[in-house]
């Protein structure tokens, strides 16, 4: 697939390469810092917020420092002005697998708490294309990742931009403790709402 990524983060334009038979533009905005990729081919173009949300728990029931992870990823795709957004989830670990191994594919549901209400998510059958695994889509430096996909509207995006508390679980896992906000991207996921020309 031939693809354009633009890189948002300031003013000017900094450098033009090559990469995996992509054209990358790195340029600069005041607004916000963002990434877009754009596929030639379909002509459809993937805004991703510049920082994701990360969310832990600890698993000193297994190992002292060990924690699971959830890396969670806003995007919008437009196809010929069709508007789609989507939340990216890497599901992570340091945790040695062979005291807890990874959860199964099949195990993705999704409960983000938000200032007391709990909003549901069911992962989609399968990755959107374009969502594989790269470096523009906040993927973590991890081996053991499991990939899940989940449609949400702005309304629900926004809400969760602007929660002053958020966690999330996931319940069809067997150890469902939940995940505390680890790395805030709660100001990014903002601007990007606003980049995308949220209401």
């Amino acid at each position: 697939m031939q693809c354009r990524i633009v890189w948002v983060i300031g003013v000017g334009v900094l450098t033009l390469g090559v990469m995996t038979g992509c054209n990358v533009i790195a340029a600069k905005t005041v607004s916000s810092a963002s990434a877009e990729i754009v596929d030639e081919q379909t002509g459809s173009t993937l805004s991703v917020v510049a920082k994701p949300l990360v969310f832990a728990r600890e698993r000193t029931d297994v190992a002292a420092h060990a924690r699971d992870y959830a890396t969670i990823v806003a995007l919008e795709l437009d196809q010929s002005g069709k508007y789609a957004y989507n939340l990216l989830l890497y599901r992570w670990s340091t945790v040695d697998r062979r005291m807890s191994p990874p959860p199964e594919d099949n195990v993705g549901k999704l409960q983000i708490l938000a200032e007391g209400r709990t909003i549901e998510l069911a992962p989609l059958e399968r990755l959107p294309i374009g969502l594989a695994k790269r470096k523009e889509l906040h993927t973590p430096e991890r081996g053991d990742i499991v990939t899940h996909a989940y449609a949400i509207d702005i309304a629900t995006l926004k809400f969760i931009a602007n929660s002053g508390v958020l966690s999330v679980r996931m319940p069809q896992e067997t150890f469902d403790s939940p995940f505390a906000l680890w790395e805030d991207g709660r100001k990014e996921l903002q601007q990007f709402l606003l980049r995308v020309g949220a209401p």
